[in-house]
């Protein structure tokens, strides 16, 4: 999809308000050229004989010029009425579109793109597209309406003459239409130094704390001022060049204007044109020229805007990492068991991190992932998710390959416990439900008991009410990790897997939480990263993984009596730094 395309395809959702609001746009400006018309056959009669201003003709006249101009103006009080339906459909239609489509990025997106920078291209998009709107109704079609039914009347008056005039403007128009042209690539690439700016600030404000727990105020400061440097040099070097093309338009103005009307005076003296002609075509081509330049302004505007709508088109429509299959099914559990098959992946081509691995969990299975940092653990929960595609092999859940089912009700079927819960700004009650938003408080507030938080909640000023904060900030880390284990909870989805799900709790919490963790696993396939293997007690069996590979499989007890193996290494070590 480009950019048009996507533009035509919104006009398209709402082509009925959209048409009804480009017709009335164009009206007025039809009805102006004729109104033109009767007031240069006035001005034409009482020039010839002012004792004829009073005559029948000239009432006649005023009558249907009066008419017209009123006609006008209630069709402008209908248009702004039309515009204003028009512009909530389109707000909705663009901001539902955007969201849907933003979301349905990978992971690999958004771990590669700052989240400030993503949210100030949505706005960019939606606030140039509905320039671009805007323009299109109220500007270019009405000039195109204007220009069409001049062209029509003058024709009309003398075919030659007609042709001529607007032969002459269609001139000027295209030379400085290419002049404006050449600007384009200084505009578009001040658009994406803004957004470097952007991407910055959004990112040091992001991590505000961290900038003033650091003193590292300056250091952003500094490169805030880089980038912004190198923008102004840009914006220097647009304006400059938007100058020159300025100065050379309105000479090309002052010269095109000169020769129509030249051609009137000509064919005034050479022909049998009346005073009303002459009238009327000299006021018109006037107004041709300040159509003509309204239109180039207009032109360099656009090509400002186009540059950061592309830039945020660029962006927010790159090709999807991750799709689903052309009629994808919905993921059915009936046994919830997991299969990997000769599973192959890298990041990159010259660091692959599985190759071949094959991995068969039985339904209702807890299993436990153990490995130092690097050995692939997260990346094989990231798969199973299907955050990322496999480069080879199969993922089956319930015999069903993930990559042939929608994503969507892969993760209705997954409930996931991460090392740092992710929280809204808004309440606990909001935050719990967000996992089953149809559930009822009462369901809510079971899930906040068996994830002992609810006794902490009551102790709160609103209860369930409260608002966490951003990112959950104004709770503590054991807090947010047992509201997002009530979530789970409530969830109940058949598959649950915990990536340091009690990394972030003190001991006390942690054992209150093992109750509620245990009760959460029964009947559902559990996968479960922890680098504390106090936490893996439950566990039916243990893979310990190293550079992507099964080195080690069993039961805890199996486990520890290879003293040689690196589970019983890593349980050495935090069983002697306990001591």
């Amino acid at each position: 999809m480009n950019i048009w395309h996507f533009f035509f395809s919104l006009i398209h959702r709402n082509k009925f308000w959209f048409t009804a609001s480009c017709v009335l746009a164009m009206l007025p400006s039809t009805i102006s050229s004729f109104a033109a018309l009767y007031y240069a056959k006035i001005i034409a009669i009482i020039g010839a004989n002012p004792k004829d201003a009073l005559s029948s003709t000239v009432i006649t006249c005023l009558i249907i010029s009066g008419l017209l101009y009123i006609s006008q103006d209630l069709i402008q009080g209908l248009r702004i009425y039309v515009d204003a339906r028009m512009k909530i459909r389109y707000q909705r239609t663009m901001h539902n579109t955007l969201f849907e489509h933003t979301h349905k990025h990978s992971a690999r997106f958004f771990n590669t793109e700052q989240s400030g920078k993503i949210l100030a291209k949505t706005g960019d998009l939606t606030f140039g597209m509905f320039q671009l709107f805007g323009n299109l109704r109220a500007f270019f079609l009405p000039h195109l309406a204007f220009l069409i039914t001049t062209a029509y009347l003058l024709i009309n008056i003398n075919a030659t003459l007609g042709i001529l005039i607007m032969l002459l403007s269609l001139t000027e128009q295209s030379i400085i239409y290419n002049l404006y042209k050449n600007l384009a690539p200084f505009i578009q690439k001040v658009a994406k130094e803004n957004s470097k700016i952007t991407g910055i600030l959004a990112d040091s404000i992001a991590n505000a704390r961290l900038v003033k727990n650091t003193a590292a105020l300056y250091h952003e400061r500094k490169k805030l001022l880089t980038q912004l440097n190198i923008k102004l040099r840009t914006q220097k070097s647009c304006d400059q060049k938007g100058g020159r093309i300025n100065m050379f338009t309105t000479l090309i103005s002052v010269v095109f204007f000169i020769a129509k009307f030249g051609v009137i005076l000509w064919f005034y003296l050479n022909s049998s044109l009346s005073l009303e002609s002459i009238i009327f075509c000299a006021t018109m081509i006037r107004r041709i020229d300040q159509k003509t330049y309204d239109l180039c302004f207009q032109i360099s505007q656009l090509q400002e805007r186009l540059g950061s709508i592309k830039d945020a088109f660029a962006l927010l429509y790159r090709p999807f990492d991750v799709v689903d299959a052309p009629n994808a099914k919905k993921l059915k559990i009936k046994t919830n068991n997991i299969e990997i098959k000769n599973l192959s992946f890298a990041y990159t081509s010259d660091k692959p991190v599985f190759q071949n691995l094959n991995l068969s969990i039985a339904p209702n299975e807890k299993i436990g992932l153990v490995g130092i940092s690097g050995s692939g653990k997260s990346t094989l929960i990231n798969l199973i998710l299907r955050a990322y595609d496999l480069n080879k092999g199969k993922i089956l859940i319930s015999n069903q390959d993930i990559s042939k089912v929608t994503q969507f009700s892969l993760h209705q079927n997954i409930a996931l416990i991460s090392q740092e819960p992710c929280l809204f700004n808004r309440s606990i009650m909001e935050n719990i439900r967000f996992a089953r938003p149809k559930a009822n408080e009462e369901e809510v507030i079971k899930a906040a008991k068996l994830a002992h938080i609810h006794d902490t909640i009551m102790k709160m000023p609103k209860g369930y009410d409260s608002v966490v904060g951003e990112r959950g900030v104004k709770l503590s880390g054991g807090e947010r990790q047992r509201i997002a284990i009530a979530a789970a909870i409530l969830k109940d989805a058949p598959i649950l897997i915990l990536d340091e799900a009690t990394s972030a709790l003190d001991s006390e919490s942690e054992q209150a939480i093992e109750k509620a963790l245990k009760e959460l696993m029964k009947n559902k396939t559990v996968i479960a990263i922890a680098h504390r293997l106090s936490t893996l007690k439950n566990m039916d069996r243990i893979i310990v993984l190293e550079k992507g590979k099964i080195i080690e499989n069993g039961t805890e007890k199996e486990l520890l009596k290879n003293k040689q193996g690196t589970f019983y290494h890593l349980y050495k070590l935090q069983t002697d730094s306990y001591i």
